[in-house]
């Protein structure tokens, strides 16, 4: 940010390119479970009661976790190093006219990248609440920003 003036991302505009970023994670891991020939278990999730804890074990938690892996890999390649090849922006954040940029105005490495998806994933999956810390800091920064340095700013 030295040297250069940035306009803070409103967190509204981040937790929207969040969720379509999300949407296409999703859409990506359940044609990869397809292609990898598990796509079949999605039906176990669809007719899941919610009563039957061996019906959890058996069908459900295997395919979840599969799903899970899959997510963690695409997060990876696609919040850690498609975000620092794109200067930044990852689709939702294109669509938003967003983009992450390093405090101290150096380059926005693939190895931030994926440290700062990283810790964004095991924030939003043990405590939500500790994932709204932007609300409350002076640039809207999360936990994940601190953790790197850096701060998304209106492009």
């Amino acid at each position: 940010m030295e040297g250069t003036e940035y306009t803070i991302a409103n967190p509204g505009k981040r937790i929207l390119a969040y969720i379509v970023d999300s949407m296409f994670m999703s859409i990506a891991s359940i044609i990869i479970l397809f292609l990898i020939g598990q796509g079949d278990g999605l039906s176990a999730i669809a007719n899941y009661s919610g009563a039957d804890i061996e019906q959890i074990i058996e069908k459900v938690l295997p395919i979840v976790q599969i799903l899970t892996f899959i997510q963690l890999g695409i997060g990876v390649l696609y919040f850690g190093m498609f975000q620092a090849m794109s200067n930044g922006s990852t689709l939702g954040k294109k669509l938003l006219h967003i983009r992450i940029v390093c405090i101290d105005g150096s380059e926005f490495s693939i190895v931030n990248s994926i440290f700062r998806y990283l810790v964004n994933a095991i924030t939003m999956q043990l405590c939500f609440v500790l994932a709204n810390v932007m609300f409350f800091t002076t640039y809207k920064q999360a936990l994940h920003d601190l953790a790197v340095k850096t701060v998304v700013v209106n492009e």
